[in-house]
């Protein structure tokens, strides 16, 4: 049976101080299979790949390669064996060329000297993109790349490795539906070609498009592996959180009450023009539309994060000027960014100064910050959101994804906003942390904050909105009520279909 495999892992366990990270991991792959690894944040399938890739050690248990048993030492060695890991955070340096990162500290040398083979180098990383059926300048730095370019340099170079398993750990998070059909038919190309792929995503669908079996974690602990044939959406969830969720989109619905927010013909040269919409207390109205249509961009103006070239912002009925985002702070407007690792966290910083960050001068006493009230208003968030860790000196970089977003929501609810702005709340979280930031947002509108939410992803804009603004190449395309709205309306409105608005 071991030869129907080029990898099984069996009895996997890796403990850090205070926790079992992962106990009783299992999963096999069989060549040119497409094994998906599913689980909610926290669930140990980030452990156990870094396991798989050398990059931490197992406690006990096996790995074995086409049958026959190994011990990873390094990363290096991993690549050795035949095994690529392919991070959401591309592993490339931005100033040197597609060639040079496939072949980084292993470029072909002229003979015996010290000198490269450049005319070598650059006909094997045009021999393995052709491979994969990428046509790609190999000259052109990485930094001039899109990120979907970046990606196939990723798989390039662990392909330049020999490698039989590639591991993708979100490959999708960052990419555009065009450039989501391309790296599905990449990766069908590499099942032809017998290479094994351990895919990990929380967009549930991908699985169902592209998967032949996945496997379940949860807390750490392995659950089952079912061929995807023999499982819909609804069983995924219910082993990945223990429980059927009856509500995907917990929405509730208040009653429409006075105006908070009004943007009046916004423009930022460049990236959007004369924009108009309002906000009012009790409804979550949603922005969409295509990536760089403008709504992120929208965004971080209102926010004061970028300046605008025309315009005006009114709130509660006055018209204010937020020239930056100590300026929208002031106002009561927040903004929980796209990119919470970067933008919206200090990773090394803990729970409790990042929860006051924002407000922090609210806390201060005759020069000094009264650290036993921060301490208190840190707990009583930990508390009120329900945020799973052994307390509030814990890092942030060390929370998974969902506790992460909830930290994030600490900071801008200790503002006391009356504005919040989400951009993509839910990226990268798993579908039971989803239900959760959810649910925190019915709470915020049913206290009177009123929510912008941006969103990419069609299901959860129509879960979640009561209004739904789409934008088409930097202008408003037209707006819908939520029960007007479909996706296929959207998508006519976020491709230039304005027949299909309904004002």
């Amino acid at each position: 049976m071991s030869e129907e495999y080029v990898l099984q892992m069996q009895d996997i366990v890796k403990r850090f101080p205070g926790v079992v990270a992962v106990k009783n991991g299992q999963l096999t792959l069989k060549p040119g299979e497409v094994h998906c690894l599913v689980g909610e944040n926290g669930a140990g399938k980030s452990t156990l790949m870094k396991i798989l890739s050398g990059a931490q050690p197992m406690d006990s248990g096996a790995i074995l390669l086409s049958g026959k048993p190994v011990t990873i030492h390094s990363p290096h060695h991993a690549q050795q064996l035949g095994i690529s890991m392919i991070y959401q955070e591309f592993n490339l340096s931005p100033y040197l060329s597609v060639a040079e990162n496939i072949y980084l500290g292993r470029e072909p040398r002229l003979g015996k000297s010290p000198f490269i083979n450049w005319s070598k180098m650059y006909n094997d990383a045009r021999d393995i993109l052709k491979r994969i059926r990428v046509n790609l300048d190999v000259r052109k730095p990485v930094n001039e790349c899109s990120v979907a370019q970046q990606q196939m340099v990723e798989i390039a170079k662990a392909l330049s490795f020999n490698s039989r398993i590639i591991v993708m750990d979100e490959p999708s998070a960052t990419l555009t539906d065009h450039e989501l059909d391309a790296l599905f038919e990449l990766i069908a190309e590499l099942k032809r070609q017998g290479i094994g792929m351990i895919y990990i995503s929380h967009r549930l669908e991908e699985i169902f498009a592209i998967g032949d079996r996945v496997t379940v974690m949860r807390d750490g602990e392995y659950i089952d592996t079912k061929p995807v044939s023999d499982v819909n959406r609804e069983d995924i969830i219910r082993m990945m959180v223990g429980r059927a969720l009856t509500h995907e989109f917990p929405k509730e619905h208040f009653d429409l009450g006075e105006e908070r927010l009004r943007v009046e013909e916004l423009t930022r040269k460049g990236a959007f023009q004369d924009v108009s919409f309002s906000l009012h207390r009790g409804e979550i109205v949603g922005l969409t539309g295509l990536v760089g249509a403008g709504r992120t961009e929208v965004a971080r103006a209102i926010f004061g994060a970028d300046r605008i070239d025309g315009g005006q912002i009114v709130l509660d009925g006055k018209p204010v000027t937020v020239r930056s985002p100590q300026d929208a702070i002031r106002q009561g407007i927040g903004l929980l960014t796209e990119d919470r690792k970067n933008q919206g966290l200090i990773l090394g910083m803990t729970i409790r100064e990042n929860t006051t960050l924002a407000n922090l001068r609210s806390l201060v006493r005759i020069l000094f910050v009264d650290r036993s009230r921060e301490r208190k208003i840190a707990s009583e968030f930990v508390r009120e959101l329900q945020i799973k860790t052994p307390g509030i000196e814990q890092t942030a970089q060390n929370l998974s994804g969902g506790n992460q977003q909830k930290v994030v929501l600490a900071k801008w609810l200790f503002t006391e906003s009356k504005v919040l702005i989400f951009d993509e709340p839910t990226r990268g979280i798993d579908v039971g942390a989803k239900v959760e930031i959810y649910r925190l947002m019915n709470d915020l509108v049913r206290k009177g904050v009123c929510i912008l939410m941006i969103s990419s992803e069609l299901p959860e804009v129509l879960g979640m909105c009561d209004r739904i603004l789409v934008m088409h190449e930097g202008h408003l395309a037209g707006s819908l009520d939520r029960k007007d709205a479909t996706q296929e309306r959207i998508m006519k409105l976020a491709t230039g279909d304005t027949l299909a608005s309904i004002v």
